[in-house]
């Protein structure tokens, strides 16, 4: 082998280890998505919603409702607990962490301590914005205005495509030629092709009386097939 031919094996190969290690850095960032409904409300529940939810000792105290998302993000009688993107300054974590008096460290009942595992998952709920993704308040509500007039059985786009999109498992499942929802990939989900236009057969979604959807409702879909396309 000469040196030329060298030269070029070691770049494919080197090439190959690079594109090998970036997609299993892509698996695990996808993987790695904490989700408030089916990582951070169970936490919740475990070690504080006994007192903090309404009736609790905590909530009458302190005015802090743990049972639900909009309870957390409102935080207490004296202001928000969780500042978005923001660990240090987040006053549920310094409570956690034991960065506060003793006195009100949590969970202070007879609750077990919060494991190292369950704060590090906080940690990076707020640390990525402390958001809650949720389906059904989102891009479902999309679609129920946009597209459910024709993509539900009986419906046009339904009998033409196989495309019902009444439910998250129905939408992911697709049309009867494949997917239209690749989870991260904007550019790689026809949903987004035919929204924004970019279908070179220049049919478009919707194709009906609806209307065009606004730079919202495309941004909507785009965040949420972004974030992973969760159903959470």
């Amino acid at each position: 082998m000469n040196k030329t031919e060298c030269i070029k094996r070691l770049g494919a190969i080197a090439l190959g280890v690079l594109m090998s290690l970036t997609f299993v850095n892509v698996g695990h960032a996808a993987s790695s998505t904490v989700s408030y409904k089916k990582d951070i409300q169970p936490i919740f529940d475990t070690y504080c919603v006994a007192c903090h939810k309404p009736g609790g000792v905590g909530l009458q105290t302190s005015g802090l409702d743990l049972s639900s998302y909009a309870g957390a993000i409102k935080g207490t009688k004296h202001g928000p607990i969780i500042v978005p993107g923001d660990v240090l300054t987040s006053n549920l974590m310094a409570v956690l962490e034991g960065r506060t008096d003793a006195s009100i460290s949590m969970p202070h009942n007879e609750n077990r301590p919060m494991t190292k595992k369950d704060r590090r998952i906080l940690r990076k709920w707020i640390g990525a914005g402390a958001n809650k993704a949720d389906y059904e308040a989102g891009p479902a509500q999309v679609i129920e205005d946009l597209c459910l007039s024709c993509h539900i059985p009986g419906g046009s786009g339904f009998e033409n495509s196989g495309l019902d999109m009444r439910s998250y498992e129905s939408l992911m499942k697709g049309t009867r030629h494949g997917s239209v929802i690749v989870p991260g990939d904007v550019f790689a989900s026809n949903l987004m092709v035919l929204i924004e236009g970019r279908s070179t057969g220049g049919l478009k979604m919707p194709h009906n009386e609806q209307g065009e959807p606004t730079a919202k409702d495309r941004q909507t879909l785009r965040r949420w097939i972004i974030q992973g396309a969760q159903n959470n």
